[in-house]
């Protein structure tokens, strides 16, 4: 069975070279030697892939790849991000498009960082918990580790905190096992009808 689909290879680490999202084609790469970060994101996706399994993973990249996308939108600003787009493309930002892979390689870090924080049983059951604490203990680690540089519009305020909750409930969703599967009544469609 073949499970590396396209987004978890996103740099070539041999080579150093963005290979990634937007890449349409060989003559798109570009080199991150000086981005040594980037490199270091794709390794450790590779080592959420080993730990957590493509199930959890897949879920979890797409659901922080889109968050990121939109939270960038709602004006949360982290200075490496800024940093890193500026040594991508050394001119101005507007020439930068949305869809250009550049952005996409700025900000693989920040989406590898959500990725570890809602892969892991124990942070992703905090997002979830009913009690209050709980889930404002996971939203300062959050924040700790991708803080934002300045304050979030009013109006995003809210929409950031739900969205922290549904990502949670979306990947636990979505890696939640069957409940025919738990019942042990699997059928031989069921994944754990291969095993028993």
């Amino acid at each position: 069975m073949v499970w590396m689909s396209k987004h978890h290879d996103q740099v070539c680490i041999p080579h150093r070279l963005w290979i990634g999202r937007a890449v349409e084609a060989p003559a798109n790469q570009f080199d991150l030697a000086d981005l040594p970060e980037i490199v270091a994101a794709q390794k450790r996706h590779y080592r959420l892939l080993r730990r957590y399994g493509p199930d959890v993973v897949n879920v979890c990249y797409e659901q922080t790849s889109r968050f990121w996308t939109t939270l960038l939108q709602h004006g949360y600003r982290i200075s490496d991000l800024t940093q890193r787009l500026a040594r991508l493309q050394p001119r101005p930002a507007r020439t930068v498009r949305p869809w250009d892979p550049k952005r996409y390689a700025a900000i693989y870090p920040e989406i590898v960082k959500a990725m570890v924080f809602y892969a892991a049983p124990r942070w992703r059951g905090l997002a979830l918990s009913g009690a209050d604490e709980d889930f404002w203990a996971f939203h300062a680690e959050f924040i700790r580790r991708l803080p934002n540089e300045s304050s979030l519009r009013t109006t995003a305020k809210p929409w950031f905190i739900h969205q922290l909750r549904m990502i949670a409930h979306t990947i636990e969703a979505a890696t939640a096992p069957d409940a025919d599967d738990v019942k042990g009544n699997s059928t031989p469609d069921s994944p754990g009808w291969l095993y028993q």
